[in-house]
């Protein structure tokens, strides 16, 4: 199923007193069901959509992956539970994730698996900022830590060192060597970039996170992001060393949440200025891997997902357009949607952006082929939250919702789905529709549920960045009628 787990600081003010007004309210109350009005307006109903949906090119190849994911088969994804790679029999190897995505190390691991084909198991597991963990896991790892891996009955931890070891223990020809030999002339530039990395991660800590640390630090963050591009620059290839390496995995995680975070709270851009060119040549032969993009998360998804890991991020005089960006909250969530560029703040390039229709179609897909479940996480947003809280913005996992206007959210949702199967401005406004039928109390229901659907959608966990992008834009169309 589909499950969100996350919002915006914004959000949760914002419901903070809603149970003690939506709990007494009773929904439906329109002498024409909603769904009687858009039955009657020519909008499908879900079994119809639901065929529409699956008969698109884009539902085609993702039902055909689905298909070859079963079997360990298919294009990388976060929803696969085995990969084998060609291989016969059950994988040796359990590589044990978080179920959002959003750990860097896990992330690593995952990139290293791909590219060095080692068949794998997944197990998806909590992080503690967002639920529990299960009592299987507690036992095979009593601290609890991400990512973990299980081999032969060995139970190991600690991303580097996993790397390490399957790199020595997976080798020949069906497995490319990931780090250099002990004999290597590239072994010891290896261990100093991977000084280096540290390095830049303790940069990016005080710029982001302590604010003691002064004006300088964005300075300092920056000189060490030169000492990287100087580093790119000495083989010929994108990586940091003549191949594709561990190297490479090691910076890819936390670089992508520089990239995100720094624009964010100190309003610098990495990518596309053309400051820092040869990191962005790494960074584009990266999405030009599959193992990667399964990998990727967009800027939203880390600012979110990023506090609940390291901290609270301080921002920088300056940084507030680059934020309200980010959050959707300067009209960029807003359709109609203007067409991705290379120097966009959050960078899209032509061999990664599948095109409106798609991204649309992408979003559509994943609505209907579940609405019920999402209809109803949609109305947490006016229920009672769970006795057990988390640390990440409104994870709530035990939250109860209050389905009276279960029917009502579900038209929305079918309404949703029409818009991105056929283009929202081929429809007929929702708002016309419905005029005079709601009480106040009804519309802030349903908009502040659409609301709370909008904000908890994470890549890649549900989709990717284009269509998390219409899928926000869209819902905010909604809202907004």
């Amino acid at each position: 199923t589909w499950i969100i787990l996350f919002n915006v600081m914004i959000t949760l003010n914002a419901l903070s007193w809603l149970p003690n007004i939506f709990n007494k309210a009773k929904f439906s109350t329109r002498s024409t069901p909603m769904r009687s009005i858009l039955e009657s307006n020519g909008i499908p109903s879900w079994e119809i959509l639901t065929s529409q949906v699956k008969a698109t090119p884009l539902a085609l190849t993702t039902l055909e992956q689905e298909r070859l994911r079963e079997s360990g088969g298919g294009s990388p994804h976060t929803d696969a539970k085995v990969r084998t790679f060609g291989k016969t029999g059950e994988p040796a190897l359990t590589f044990y994730r978080d179920t959002a995505a959003w750990c860097p190390y896990c992330q690593k691991v995952w990139i290293f698996l791909e590219e060095k084909r080692i068949p794998y198991k997944v197990e998806k597991i909590n992080m503690r900022s967002y639920g529990d963990k299960p009592q299987s896991f507690l036992k095979l790892v009593p601290n609890g830590l991400l990512p973990a891996i299980m081999l032969d009955g060995r139970v190991q931890t600690e991303s580097l060192q996993i790397m390490l070891n399957l790199d020595e223990i997976y080798s020949g020809s069906d497995h490319a060597p990931m780090w250099p030999s002990d004999t290597s002339s590239e072994v010891s530039r290896a261990k100093q970039l991977m000084r280096l990395e540290r390095e830049l991660f303790g940069l990016w800590c005080s710029l982001v996170f302590r604010p003691s640390m002064g004006s300088g630090a964005r300075q300092r963050f920056e000189q060490g992001l030169e000492e990287v591009e100087k580093e790119l620059q000495v083989t010929e290839s994108p990586w940091f060393l003549n191949e594709i390496s561990i190297v490479d995995f090691t910076y890819i995680s936390h670089v992508e949440r520089m990239a995100a975070s720094v624009a964010f709270w100190s309003g610098l851009k990495i990518r596309g200025d053309g400051r820092w060119p040869a990191l962005e040549r790494w960074l584009s032969a990266f999405e030009a891997r599959p193992s990667y993009m399964a990998t990727k998360s967009d800027y939203y998804t880390h600012v979110m997902d990023i506090p609940p890991q390291y901290g609270p991020g301080y921002s920088l005089p300056g940084s507030e357009p680059f934020a309200a960006r980010i959050q959707g909250t300067d009209g960029s969530w807003t359709l109609p949607l203007p067409s991705f560029s290379p120097e966009d703040l959050e960078p899209v390039s032509a061999q990664i952006n599948p095109g409106e229709v798609q991204s649309r179609h992408e979003a559509a897909l994943k609505i209907a082929r579940n609405y019920e479940n999402v209809a109803k996480f949609s109305l947490r947003a006016v229920g009672a939250p769970g006795k057990k809280q988390f640390q990440a913005p409104l994870a709530d996992p035990y939250a109860t919702p209050d389905l009276d206007c279960l029917d009502d959210i579900q038209c929305c949702l079918r309404y949703l789905v029409n818009a991105l199967l056929q283009g929202y401005d081929t429809l007929p406004s929702l708002s016309s529709l419905v005029t005079g039928e709601d009480t106040a109390t009804e519309r802030e229901a349903l908009q502040l549920s659409l609301a709370y659907l909008r904000d908890r959608v994470g890549v890649p966990r549900d989709m990717s960045y284009p269509a998390a992008r219409q899928l926000r834009a869209h819902l905010n169309w909604i809202i907004d009628q």
